[in-house]
């Protein structure tokens, strides 16, 4: 009877049916290297230099199961801590990326942008659900850096609109009417941390902004 090794023995073993996600576990390994020293033949048994490689592979074996499960419980315990760690956020004020504004009673919304250099001419347009444009805010020269724009809830025939969310687009262009760099954030106080998804999301009043988008915590 010819002796088979546990990788051979492994290769014949895919014709039986797998396991749910193909993964060989170290009760197998072992089914499979007792099975081989009961099946080998009697007058040629296995070298002990082979048996010892065999040990050394159910080892390795043994030892990346063991870092795969200590990964996984780390992975879980990071993910949870994360919840928590946001919902800590809760009243505090945060500045994220992203272009959603909230108008509430005031009437009034500040948009928040940062832009990348010195601005000649800046102009932001402010859009409804439907994506028109309901009002174009031209706000002249701005420095580098944070900088914003006031919204008074009109649009542009001077009607105040309905309370709710709104999207803003921003363009800056230098002396020579070249494109500027922007980047557009939403801010606001954290009223509440949504932990259904994979990530926390946070609550601004009726804004919505990824624990990943966030940028500052005041």
């Amino acid at each position: 009877m010819a002796i088979q090794s546990i990788n051979g023995a492994a290769a014949a073993a895919q014709t039986a049916p797998a396991k749910a996600g193909g993964q060989v576990s170290r009760d197998d390994f072992m089914k499979l290297l007792i099975a081989q020293l009961q099946n080998q033949d009697p007058l040629s048994p296995m070298d002990n230099q082979e048996f010892a490689v065999q040990l050394a592979q159910f080892n390795s074996l043994e030892q990346l199961i063991g870092l795969n499960e200590k990964l996984d419980s780390l992975a879980s315990q990071q993910e949870l801590a994360t919840q928590f760690n946001s919902a800590a956020l809760i009243g505090k004020q945060v500045a994220g990326n992203g272009n959603k504004i909230n108008l509430d009673g005031s009437g009034n919304a500040n948009l928040h942008y940062v832009l990348g250099a010195n601005a000649a001419k800046v102009t932001v347009k402010v859009l409804n659900s439907a994506g028109l444009v309901v009002r174009e805010i031209a706000v002249g020269s701005q420095n580098r850096g944070a900088q914003n724009a006031i919204w008074d809830g009109k649009n542009s025939l001077g009607q105040s609109l309905p309370a709710g969310v709104y999207s803003f687009e921003v363009s800056a262009l230098d002396g020579a009417g070249s494109s500027l760099p922007v980047i557009k954030q939403v801010r606001g106080v954290v009223t509440g941390v949504n932990l259904e998804g994979p990530e926390p999301i946070l609550e601004i009043g009726q804004l919505r902004i990824s624990l990943s988008a966030v940028t500052a915590i005041h």
